[in-house]
């Protein structure tokens, strides 16, 4: 009797104090001791219901029941909500004395918001020119507009590490660009880097010279009337491409041929963007895996390995491609990868070294053509260096073309679609440009607007280490030479043997409005161009 008269007290006389102090000790521990978004929902709702069947256990009424679980949720979520709102905004935060707006020092929802928009590279530098060299753009983060910053975060031998923005939702394995330790990340980009030593760069020029002549070849077959789409014919030769290097001959995607009848381009690009956005908000992503919107992670990943099974089953498969590499089965390979790590390499492999190639491609086209006397100085260099354009490109000729090599530098800093690199300051703080920064913190540099030499008059210099086309440091992207080597041959033969204008419709208002840079480049309006065979 006495311990019904407890409860009776308990539940009747102090439910909501109790559910809000239990609110402010959860918000304190997971301050303290961060959990997933899933675990963190699971947990509420067992909450809910002990609280039920504690109430139920004092009360027959099932609906009186369910209310009072309800509420209870709802104030212990509430406090916990609003105690880590009034924390974020309190001068008690490591953050507080860096500016930025108010709703985004609240909640990380508003970086992902910006990034589903498209248009964070234009959203962050608009912040820097309102609040300075350092925003804070997060909880518990900060962007720099510092080439200062690039060093310490980036390129130094203890450069930081990435932060959870680089988990790949619930998916098993991982690969190169998802692990976010250093010396971890090192060990498996020992396993890649014998595919892009010099040597082994040029053994793939058969490759990309066979699909770059296709390439030529498909302009001039699919244009119409209305021109042809340069985007997508650049997206459907990377895919081909990175399907030779990395599954050798079992690779049958043929876009260049068959087009992209299983909408692959588009889904990887999605998949690419739901990654980006949810990464800004990894307790959402927990939550959001076992859902419909994630599914295109899903689906692109099972494309992958549908073509590795293929690859694998295949006993006459060449032992040159990247996949042999990964198996530990090519002569200058490391041990083999599982086959959970080598589906997500796989996956990795196509979908990144088609889809920023392919971007690049877009936006050195789009800029050549919209300056002309670009176009023609880069075509009378590479006229005079190659006087049968038929033949196959020397690479060594073309590693010394000032002009082009000018022309792809410009093209990666315009067109990477990495406008964040989000790192972790390590345990005990970092002082980075002037500022120190506590650890934990999540950072990024917000790439300078400018450095080529002269680009901002005849005083200004070029300083490439500020150029993150490729990021920097251990972290640097392993497969550089390889698509340097893409970049420089595409447009070499396109200018030597085509001639090449906008279509008479294409609107350049239009495409610029509609790029959508998330990690991957969206072109809501295709680069539509007109393609004449040259005559020399």
């Amino acid at each position: 009797m006495a311990s019904s008269s407890f409860s009776d007290r308990v539940f009747e006389l102090y439910p909501h104090l109790a559910a809000g102090l239990g609110g402010l000790v959860s918000a304190v521990y997971v301050h303290r001791r961060p959990m997933g978004g899933d675990i963190a929902l699971v947990s509420e709702i067992a909450f809910g219901a002990a609280m039920y069947a504690l109430k139920r256990s004092v009360e027959d009424s099932s609906s009186g029941s369910t209310m009072f679980a309800i509420s209870m949720v709802l104030i212990h979520f509430g406090t916990v909500a609003l105690a880590t709102a009034l924390y974020r905004l309190s001068p008690f935060h490591p953050l507080a004395r860096f500016p930025g707006p108010l709703m985004w020092k609240v909640t990380s929802i508003k970086l992902a918001e910006m990034v589903w928009s498209g248009k964070r590279h234009v959203v962050i530098v608009d912040m820097h020119k309102k609040y300075g060299k350092v925003v804070r753009t997060g909880p518990n983060t900060l962007s720099f507009n510092s080439q200062v910053a690039v060093s310490p975060i980036y390129s130094s031998a203890q450069a930081f590490n990435k932060s959870n923005a680089y988990i790949p939702g619930k998916m098993p394995g991982t690969g190169l660009f998802f692990i976010q330790d250093r010396d971890e990340h090192s060990i498996r980009k020992r396993h890649w880097a014998p595919a892009f030593k010099p040597g082994a760069v040029a053994s793939y020029k058969p490759v990309i010279d066979r699909r770059v002549n296709q390439m030529v070849n498909c302009i001039v077959e699919r244009q119409t009337s209305e021109g042809v789409s340069l985007s997508d014919v650049f997206a459907h030769w990377s895919y081909d491409v990175m399907g030779d290097l990395t599954f050798g001959g079992s690779s049958e995607i043929e876009m260049i041929q068959n087009g992209d009848r299983g909408n692959y381009v588009e889904s990887g690009q999605l998949a690419t963007a739901v990654f980006e956005t949810l990464g800004e908000v990894p307790a959402l992503f927990d939550i959001l895996w076992y859902l419909p919107v994630t599914k295109t992670i899903g689906l692109v990943e099972n494309f992958a390995a549908g073509l590795l099974e293929k690859r694998l089953s295949d006993t006459a498969a060449s032992d040159k491609d990247l996949t042999a590499l990964l198996m530990g089965t090519r002569g200058d390979s490391k041990v083999g990868l599982t086959k959970d790590d080598l589906r997500i390499e796989s996956l990795f492999a196509i979908q990144a070294g088609s889809d920023t190639t392919s971007g690049v491609l877009t936006f050195a086209f789009y800029h050549l053509l919209k300056h002309k006397s670009a176009y023609n100085r880069l075509q009378s260099e590479l006229d005079d260096a190659f006087p049968n354009p038929i033949d196959s490109l020397d690479l060594e000729v073309l590693t010394k073309l000032p002009y082009l090599n000018a022309v792809v530098d410009e093209s990666c800093r315009l067109g990477t679609p990495f406008p964040g690199l989000p790192r972790v300051v390590p345990e005990g703080g970092s002082m980075i440009d002037g500022e120190f920064i506590p650890s934990g913190t999540i950072i990024a540099v917000n790439p300078p607007e400018r450095w080529l030499p002269g680009g901002l008059g005849p005083d200004s210099r070029a300083s490439k280490s500020a150029i993150l086309s490729f990021s920097a440091g251990p972290f640097g992207c392993v497969g550089k030479p390889l698509a340097l080597q893409e970049l420089c041959e595409v447009i070499s033969k396109l200018l030597l043997t085509l001639d090449l204008k906008y279509a008479p419709s294409f609107d350049s208002a239009k495409f610029e409005k509609g790029v959508h840079n998330m990690r991957t480049t969206i072109f809501n309006y295709p680069l539509t161009v007109v393609a004449t065979p040259r005559r020399r």
